[in-house]
């Protein structure tokens, strides 16, 4: 297959940098595999500049007829504004934390093997401010305490009902059932992203801060709010904020974890409170834990609590 690259310097608003002095697993020829790289020798296309809104794609194209798979896609939303998700592709894991885990509760257990089946698009980031306000029209976290009113900081006193009609506005516009959120097991895979430690970073809380806004590097320092996006470090398949910054709704109702092995696309659907993952800025390490789970009513709407969307294709 042919692989490329194409680098944006606003965090993915627009891809136009001359980017062409790239080494390792790019062009055409390359072998689908795990353990991939690729290297851009920056200094030879954009000399003397800096920056750290600078974001890369790698788009793959599979020849003699077949479609074009894109790791990353940005799709565009009203305003000129786009949405960037990552491609997670199917496959098993180990879903929840063994009795041991440091920071543990009783509904992250057993740990159970989980099939997604399908593959999908996540949210590179959570939904922000200015997406949020391009769709809806609206600013629900105006006013809060704890909400930095910044384009790109997450969007953030908004119910899980309230996503609902955010997702079926995008849905409206797209003229098919594409967008939702993601299940638990969905999130939990993507989370970890092939990892099996605490968080996706490791086991170190100590390391954390550099991939995660949590109580440790935003309270104690006087930013008691979610940061922008896209500021912390990435997990191993590239998503943002996975862990801290504001807690992501899921698509299920909470439930003790059922004896079924296989997780279907959408999630669980009998009735309870809604999940979310992920944990917020005001909580600690152990919150933020890859298997760690939280729920609440569908209707509660709070500053720490945001999400992002799946996108099916």
């Amino acid at each position: 297959m042919a692989v490329s690259v194409e680098i944006s310097s606003d965090r993915g608003q627009i891809w136009q940098v001359p980017a062409h002095s790239f080494s390792g697993d790019v062009g055409r020829g390359i072998r689908p595999g795990k353990g991939k790289h690729i290297v851009w020798d920056a200094g030879a296309d954009v000399p003397g500049t800096h920056g750290v809104n600078f974001r890369p794609r790698v788009i793959a194209e599979i020849g003699q007829g077949g479609e074009v798979f894109e790791h990353e896609l940005s799709v565009a939303l009203p305003g000129g504004l786009a949405m960037d998700f990552v491609w997670i592709e199917s496959g098993v894991f180990a879903m929840g934390a063994a009795p041991g885990e440091s920071g543990r509760t009783s509904d992250e257990g057993p740990i159970h093997q989980m099939e997604i089946n399908t593959g999908f698009y996540l949210g590179k980031y959570e939904i922000t401010q200015q997406q949020w306000m391009a769709v809806m029209g609206t600013r629900p976290w105006r006013g809060e305490v704890y909400v930095l009113n910044s384009a790109l900081c997450p969007a953030a006193m908004i119910s899980w009902l309230d996503v609902q009609e955010f997702i079926g506005r995008l849905n409206d516009a797209a003229g098919d059932s594409l967008y939702r959120l993601p299940s638990e097991a969905e999130w939990e895979y993507a989370c970890r992203a092939g990892t099996k430690t605490r968080w996706s970073c490791g086991n170190v809380a100590d390391q954390l801060t550099e991939y995660a806004w949590l109580y440790e590097n935003a309270w104690p320092q006087d930013s008691a709010y979610a940061h922008e996006v896209g500021t912390r470090l990435s997990n191993p398949w590239g998503l943002y904020d996975i862990h801290g910054n504001v807690w992501e709704w899921c698509n299920d109702w909470f439930e003790f974890y059922p004896g079924s092995t296989q997780a279907e696309p959408g999630g669980r659907l009998s009735m309870g409170r809604r999940t979310m993952r992920g944990g917020g800025f005001g909580n600690e390490a152990r919150h933020l834990r890859s298997a760690d789970r939280g729920a609440s009513d569908p209707e509660l709407r709070s500053y720490d609590l945001g999400a992002r969307l799946v996108r099916m294709r």
